[in-house]
């Protein structure tokens, strides 16, 4: 039997300007592409190196001021560059880790903040509580001395900070201490370098905390975090300027040869 051949189905030809409409519908129904977002900016230096002031108490006057963090609370203090310029440089100077000093013991130059991580090393209840050395011992800071800087302020104040003294009358530049009562006595033989304006009650409280016979807290108290900081524009805080203690002169009373 002979096969008929199978027809062919003739496409109907779509006109040119319909191709191009359908083109055209195809393209706006496609998804457009999304733009790369945008880089996000690096925060600046002034951003991340500030002390965040939303928690410290409102209406700090302007001024230099120094927070210590610890376990048992927050501590604020405003610093008196005017009355002990060269004590609070050395004590701001060592907080801000802008100062270097020398380990005592390996006797290698080191910085950065320096209190972050030091221990109370001594505590005495109602009265005041002592830091400043990274050892803990109290003997051992680094030997970085200033002058005996006096002012108006006195630890008449019910909560003041000061800087200590060694066996040998020289002033420490890095040794401090914080009352928690008003000790007048301590005005002619301790610079004053800071008064506490929140955290008397952690101030009292440290140093009501039991210790060992020589003061050193039973359970560690380490100041987690020590920053200055300034409200408002004051003066830039002083340099620290290198300071060597000269030796006492013994001097005789009038009538001693007598």
């Amino acid at each position: 039997m002979r096969r008929c051949p199978r027809p062919r189905v003739r496409r109907p030809a779509v006109p040119f300007a319909a191709a191009v409409v359908v083109l055209i519908a195809a393209a706006v129904a496609l998804p457009a592409a999304e733009a790369p977002a945008p880089a996000p900016e690096p925060p600046s230096s002034s951003s991340s190196s500030a002390v965040s002031t939303a928690s410290l108490p409102r209406d700090l006057p302007e001024g230099w001021y120094v927070r210590i963090e610890t376990r048992l609370g927050r501590i604020v203090a405003r610093l008196a560059p005017e009355q002990a310029p060269q004590g609070v440089a050395h004590f701001a100077g060592l907080a801000m880790g802008t100062l270097p000093w020398t380990d005592p013991v390996t006797g290698e130059r080191q910085s950065g903040h320096y209190y972050d991580g030091v221990p109370i090393h001594r505590a005495e209840a109602g009265f005041r509580f002592e830091a400043g050395d990274r050892a803990g011992t109290g003997v051992a800071p680094p030997r970085i001395h200033v002058p005996l800087e006096r002012g108006p302020l006195s630890f008449r104040l019910p909560s003041a900070i000061g800087l200590t003294r060694d066996a040998g009358g020289k002033v420490s530049g890095v040794q401090f201490f914080v009352t928690a009562s008003a000790h007048p006595w301590l005005d002619s033989a301790h610079p004053l370098i800071g008064v506490v304006v929140e955290g008397r009650e952690t101030v009292f409280q440290i140093s009501q905390v039991r210790t060992y016979e020589n003061g050193r807290p039973v359970e560690p108290v380490v100041l987690d975090e020590v920053r200055v900081f300034a409200v408002g524009d004051p003066p830039p805080l002083p340099e620290p300027v290198p300071y060597t203690p000269q030796p006492e002169r013994l001097r005789l009373r009038p009538d001693a040869l007598r």
